[in-house]
């Protein structure tokens, strides 16, 4: 569906003017709470997503933090995701990167060198965490 329409059965139903005014009403509502229209997932799954992949890719000690709602140089919203070094003994030991997630379409950003800097952060924060008394 694209921005600013709503399918033709509800168009119908309400007619054109009430429908029309309905979508102003909404899309007004969602920019004054922050929102986008164009923001069709949700904190929670993008959370979820990026932890998939640091499950998947990387080590099932990372975890991902809060999301954080941006838009991006393109005026796209995204969510950015921190990533955090959890430890059995410790728990959340420190914040060991970033990932993007496209609060559109779900797509999560990310490439083989994000993923390696991930890595070698949590590789080095680990060592530290170890030696600390």
């Amino acid at each position: 569906m694209r921005k600013g329409v709503l399918p033709p059965s509800v168009r119908r139903a309400w007619g054109e003017v009430v429908a029309q005014d309905f979508v102003e009403w909404l899309e007004a509502r969602l920019r004054a709470a922050g929102l986008d229209p164009a923001v069709r997932i949700s904190a929670f799954i993008a959370r979820q997503k990026v932890n998939v992949l640091m499950l998947e890719q990387v080590s099932n000690l990372l975890l991902a933090g809060e999301p954080e709602l941006r838009q991006d140089a393109n005026g796209c919203w995204i969510w950015r995701v921190p990533v955090d070094l959890t430890l059995p003994s410790l728990g959340r030991v420190g914040r060991v990167g970033e990932i993007e997630v496209d609060a559109q379409y779900g797509e999560v950003r990310y490439d083989e060198g994000l993923l390696s800097r991930i890595t070698e952060q949590a590789r080095r924060l680990a060592r530290q965490a170890h030696q600390e008394p």
